[in-house]
């Protein structure tokens, strides 16, 4: 049995094996770079285009970045500064909420977004809200689900510490009791937070209307009866699709079916 030439051969076909993950590597990496290379060229042409107060370039430009594969919440912030300076609120809108996405806690998207809000035809009623629901709701709106996630893993590793604490430090066990309790409240209600903003984000559809106005009707159809009118920069939540048109409801509670084309999702 000539196990030496196996040998040898395998340890040959490990090598070349070897070479040619390294030169995917390498093409891989390299294009990837000259991705991230272009996209930055583009940004930059954007940004100053903007500037130069060209604002119908710049946006072009920063779409161009978007189509690159970019998700980042500055480009769709810079995007919602280009659309609302050339005058399309409704675009403006739409990139201000994706950026929101992106970046929860931005306060500067966060206040262009309620600027070019108040400057839409159809404004959402603002409700009476005292100090406390106003604090609450900021610190909501603040924290990002990948936060919340990490402040578990953190409370569940003081948790497991904490426990050990208990077990084997006898006489303070009333600390390791106390900040057993304390951490478990953390932990279960940063989860409940995380799961909530998780499925607001993922379970939950909206949409911003684009057309200059959009005909909400009591069916998918233009021959049902017309329910409401919605102005550009709206935002709505979808609820089912059907035949090209869409079954949303307003903020109000109002729902109606309005053509898909008339909007993007956010």
């Amino acid at each position: 049995m000539n196990w030496g030439g196996r040998y040898e051969k395998a340890i040959s076909e490990c090598g070349m094996m070897r070479c040619v993950l390294s030169v995917l590597l390498v093409v891989l990496l390299g294009a990837r770079a000259s991705a991230e290379m272009a996209g930055a060229a583009l940004y930059n042409e954007a940004n100053a285009f903007y500037r130069a107060g060209k604002y119908a370039e710049a946006v072009e430009q920063y779409e161009a970045v978007l189509r690159q594969g970019v998700r980042n919440g500055h480009v769709y912030y810079n995007l919602g500064n280009a659309y609302f300076k050339a005058g399309q609120i409704g675009r403006a809108i739409l990139a201000y909420e994706r950026a929101l996405r992106l970046m929860p806690g931005d306060e500067d998207v966060a206040a262009n977004l309620r600027f070019v809000n108040a400057m839409k035809v159809d404004r959402e009623p603002e409700g009476e809200e005292n100090v406390v629901v106003r604090f609450f709701r900021r610190v909501y709106r603040a924290l990002s689900a990948n936060g919340l996630a990490v402040f578990c893993s953190i409370c569940l590793f003081c948790l497991a510490g904490a426990g050990a604490g208990w077990l084997f430090s006898p006489r303070r066990r009333m600390l390791w009791v106390s900040l057993l309790v304390l951490l478990g409240v953390g932990f279960f209600g940063a989860g409940a937070l995380m799961t909530f903003k998780v499925h607001d984000r993922e379970g939950v559809e909206r949409a911003v209307i684009l057309s200059e106005e959009v005909v909400g009707r009591s069916g998918p159809g233009k021959d049902y009866l017309q329910v409401f009118t919605l102005h550009e920069g709206t935002r709505v939540t979808i609820e089912r699709e059907e035949g090209g048109w869409l079954l949303v409801r307003l903020s109000n509670g109002i729902g109606g079916w309005v053509p898909v084309e008339g909007m993007e999702r956010i």
